[in-house]
C-alpha cells in the first residue's frame, strides 16, 4: 500500500465543521500542511457555493451531483422508483430535498420505535453547507453545553457568526416582518422566556443581490492563503489509523482509480457528519460505549397558513427579496423554538422558477428531543452500504415527554395561526430525519465516563491526536438549529490544535538555530 507524504492534519469531511478547523488552523499556522478529504465529487460553483447562489441550471446540476448513490439521476425518477410497492406510511418520502439521499431506502424498525426514516444526507464538497437554509440562531438556556464557560462559548459563537457571516435582523423591525413578528410576541413571550425576534440568518448583500453563506464563506481564501492546503474530493476515509493509542493518518480509497492509500498525520479530524462520523470511528474498531448512541434531533411540526387581509403583502412598502422570519427561541420552560416564515418576496429559490404565493406563510415549531442512551445508530460488521462502509440501522423511539412536547408544538402552531391567518391544513408532524439535524453520536462530555466520546475540545477519549466535530459533538437537547453552535465548537478545538502547533514550530526552529 502506497503511504503519501505526511501532513500536519488530516481532516476528514467538508463541510461547515471540517472547513472550520481547516481555517482556524492555516490562519493560525500558514506553513501547516493540511488535507481535507472529501468522498463526493466536486460541485459547479466556487469551492464550496451555497446552491442559492448559482443559476438554476448551475443549481440542478449541484444538487444532482451531491445525491451519492443517486447521483445523476433525476429525483422524480429516483423517488419513481422507490414508491414502487412502497408501505403507504412512508408516502412523505416523495418530499426529499434534492441533493440529498437516503441514510436507508426502506428502513426497519423493531415494535416501539419510530426510526428516522426520512434521516437523509449528501455527497460532495462543501457537504450540507451547500445546501442548508443558513438559519443560525444561538443556542439558549439548557440548550447551551452546561460545563463550557459561558464566556467562552460566548466568545467562540461570536467567531462563529464572522466565520458563517451570521446577521441578526434588529427588534423591532419594519413592515410585515414587524407587523407579524409583534401578534406573535404579544401571544408568546413572557416571564423567563426568550423574548420573540427574527430569525439570525447567514446571508449577505453584495450590491442588489443576496448571497447566501456556504461551506465556501468559511474556507474563504485559505487555498491560496496557505500553501500546504489541499482539499481532494472523491477521496473515502475507510478507516484511521491508530498506532499505540495514537492516531497517525487513515487509509483513504480514491473512488474515480479504486486505489487505496495510507496518509500519516499528526492529527486526524472527523467531521464526515452525524451519521458518518460515528461510522467511521466504527469501522476504524474505535468504539466507545457511547458511540452511536444518545441519538437526537428535535421535532419539526409545519403547516401553512394564509394571511389575514391585516397581514396582506400588499398593504406594507415594498421591500428587497429577503429571508427575514419571525423567531420565538428555545426556553427551559417552553423546549421548543417557534418561527413564521413569510414566502411573501422571499428569497429562498425551491425550484427553478419557484413564485410563492404572496398571502402564504410557514409555520415551523421544533421541538427538543429526551435524549436517552438506547437512542442510536448501530455499525454492522458484516454488511456494507453504497460506499462499501459499515451499514447503519437506527433505533429511535419517542418517549412519554417527546409526544407532550410535540402536542404542545401542535397547539403551538394553531395558536400562531389564529393571529396571523387562517390554516391551510393541520399542523403536521415531519417525518423522523427529516430536520437533517443529527446530534448527539460523537457527543462531548466533561469526564470519560463511558457516557460521551470526546472532551470539551473535542478529542476522542483514549486516542491521542484524534478530534470529531459536527453536529454529533452536540449534548444537549435543543430546538434550535445547531450549525452555529456546532462550528463555534469546532472553532474552540482548532484553535487548541493550532496552538500546539505552533509551540512544535517554535521548538523545532530553536533546535535547529
Amino acid at each position: 500500500m502506497t503511504t503519501h507524504e505526511p501532513v500536519d492534519v488530516l481532516v476528514i469531511g467538508s463541510g461547515p465543521a471540517g472547513a472550520t478547523y481547516a481555517r482556524t488552523i492555516g490562519d493560525a499556522v500558514p506553513s501547516a500542511r493540511i488535507l481535507m478529504v472529501e468522498v463526493g465529487p466536486p460541485v459547479p460553483g466556487g469551492r464550496g457555493d451555497h446552491t442559492q447562489n448559482l443559476s438554476d441550471e448551475d443549481r440542478t446540476a449541484a444538487q444532482l451531483i451531491t445525491q451519492g448513490p443517486d447521483a445523476g439521476i433525476e429525483r422524480a425518477a429516483a423517488l419513481s422508483d422507490l414508491a414502487t410497492g412502497i408501505d403507504p406510511s412512508l408516502e412523505f418520502r416523495h418530499t426529499i430535498l434534492p441533493g440529498l439521499f437516503f441514510v436507508d431506502p426502506r428502513p426497519a424498525t423493531s415494535p416501539g420505535e419510530v426510526g428516522l426514516p426520512a434521516a437523509s444526507m449528501a455527497s460532495g464538497v462543501g457537504g450540507m453547507g451547500i445546501h442548508w437554509a443558513t438559519s443560525s440562531p444561538r443556542p439558549q438556556q439548557s440548550e447551551r453545553v452546561p460545563f463550557v464557560d459561558a464566556a467562552e462559548m460566548d466568545a467562540a459563537l461570536d467567531r462563529a457568526e464572522q466565520l458563517l457571516g451570521t446577521t441578526t435582523p434588529a427588534v423591532p423591525g419594519d413592515g410585515l416582518p414587524e407587523a407579524v413578528r409583534s401578534v406573535i410576541a404579544e401571544e408568546f413571550d413572557g416571564p423567563g422566556l426568550v423574548p420573540t425576534g427574527f430569525m439570525p440568518t447567514s446571508t449577505r448583500w453584495e450590491g442588489d443581490v443576496l448571497r447566501f453563506a456556504g461551506t465556501g464563506t468559511i474556507l474563504g481564501d485559505l487555498e491560496r492563503s496557505v500553501p500546504g492546503f489541499e482539499l481532494r474530493s472523491e477521496t473515502l476515509a475507510r478507516r484511521v489509523l491508530v498506532e499505540d493509542g495514537v492516531a497517525v493518518g487513515a487509509v483513504l480509497e480514491d473512488r474515480r482509480s479504486g486505489r487505496v492509500h495510507e496518509v500519516r498525520a499528526g492529527r486526524v479530524v472527523v467531521c464526515a457528519d452525524g451519521l458518518r462520523t460515528p461510522q467511521v470511528l466504527f469501522a476504524s474498531g474505535i468504539r466507545p460505549p457511547a458511540l452511536g448512541h444518545h441519538l437526537n434531533e428535535h421535532f419539526q411540526v409545519t403547516s401553512f397558513v394564509t394571511l389575514d387581509d391585516e397581514f396582506d403583502p400588499a398593504r406594507f412598502p415594498p421591500a428587497p427579496r429577503d429571508v427575514r422570519s419571525v423567531l420565538t427561541p428555545f426556553s427551559d420552560t417552553r423546549p421548543m423554538q417557534g418561527g413564521v416564515v413569510l414566502l411573501a418576496n422571499s428569497a429562498y429559490r425551491m425550484g427553478p422558477g419557484d413564485d410563492a404565493s404572496a398571502r402564504l406563510a410557514v409555520l415551523a415549531w421544533y421541538g427538543a428531543k429526551d435524549v436517552r442512551f438506547a437512542d442510536a445508530v448501530e455499525f454492522s460488521d458484516t454488511e456494507t452500504d453504497f460506499y462499501g462502509m459499515p451499514r447503519m440501522r437506527i433505533r429511535y423511539a419517542h418517549t412519554d415527554r417527546d409526544r407532550a412536547t410535540i402536542e404542545e408544538m401542535r397547539r403551538n402552531s394553531a395558536r400562531a395561526a389564529s393571529r396571523i391567518g387562517t390554516l391551510v391544513e393541520p399542523p403536521t408532524l415531519a417525518a423522523g430525519g427529516s430536520s437533517l439535524h443529527y446530534q448527539g453520536t460523537v457527543r462531548m462530555g466533561e469526564t470519560d465516563d463511558g457516557s460521551s466520546v470526546c472532551d470539551p475540545l473535542l478529542r476522542v477519549w483514549g486516542v491521542e491526536n484524534l478530534y470529531v466535530g459536527g453536529n454529533g459533538v452536540i449534548p444537549t437537547a435543543t430546538a434550535s438549529n445547531p450549525t452555529l453552535t456546532t462550528v463555534a465548537l469546532a472553532w474552540r478545538a482548532a484553535v487548541a490544535i493550532a496552538d500546539e502547533l505552533t509551540v512544535a514550530a517554535r521548538a523545532t526552529v530553536a533546535t535547529t538555530v
